[in-house]
């Protein structure tokens, strides 16, 4: 700085002293000078305010972008079929005459193969995609339904096809199968089963266990309002 104002001083002097020939020259070299002494101390121009470092606007998506909290979207697939010769607790349940009462439904078969099977859990507010779900991880929901007016059935869902839009129930005993459009197994599911399914797994299911086998094919939203009771 002090340097600076040295030659500022001898400029002056110089300017006092010179002709006016001079003069202008003289005054040249100073505006010269002095712009260059500036651009030194000062640094580079200030960047533009669009100028901003890449750091920064990925900070910015950052916290403009909306997150999401989970799976939003179904994740069935389009078709899925259940072995149940291959599932032997699911058999045992169904060794003897299933008895249908249409007022106590499947709360009675759940009660009933107490001697039978050993784990067995009754699935309350399913809807149509929770039980594709439950297929699909390769647990049979088992239902009661009406076949053209006939007399109520308990049997499991062995296998779904969107493209088809049918689901197959199948006797796990003899492994006979019945076939019901979607539209009629939801109409008769929903009136007589009243949106509840029974799941028959080798060990005890809790509510955590359901979730957590929903949510790998389902929203959390399609299934918060599911109750399970369970031995």
């Amino acid at each position: 700085m002090k340097r600076d104002m040295s030659f500022f001083k001898e400029v002056r002097q110089a300017l006092l002293n010179g002709s006016s020939g001079s003069y202008s020259t003289v005054y040249a070299c100073v505006a010269s000078l002095i712009f260059v002494l500036l651009a030194s101390n000062c640094g580079p121009p200030p960047q533009g305010q669009y100028d901003i470092p890449e750091s920064a606007l990925a900070a910015a998506e950052r916290t403009t972008t909306p997150t999401q909290s989970g799976q939003t979207e179904s994740n069935l697939p389009e078709s899925a079929t259940i072995q149940l010769e291959k599932q032997p607790y699911l058999r045992n349940a169904f060794k003897e005459r299933v008895r249908v009462s249409s007022r106590g439904g499947l709360n009675d078969f759940h009660a009933s193969s107490r001697r039978r099977i050993q784990h067995s859990a009754v699935i309350s507010n399913c809807s149509f995609d929770i039980l594709k779900a439950f297929i699909a991880k390769g647990w049979a929901p088992i239902v009661m339904v009406e076949f053209q007016g006939r007399t109520p059935e308990i049997l499991p869902i062995s296998q779904y096809n969107n493209q088809l839009k049918e689901v197959y129930l199948e006797n796990p005993s003899n492994l006979n199968k019945r076939r019901l459009t979607y539209k009629d197994f939801e109409a008769s599911w929903s009136r007589i089963s009243r949106n509840k399914c029974i799941l028959i797994t080798p060990r005890k299911l809790s509510e955590l266990d359901v979730q957590k086998a929903l949510g790998e094919y389902l929203p959390e939203a399609a299934f918060q309002e599911i109750s399970v009771q369970s031995r």
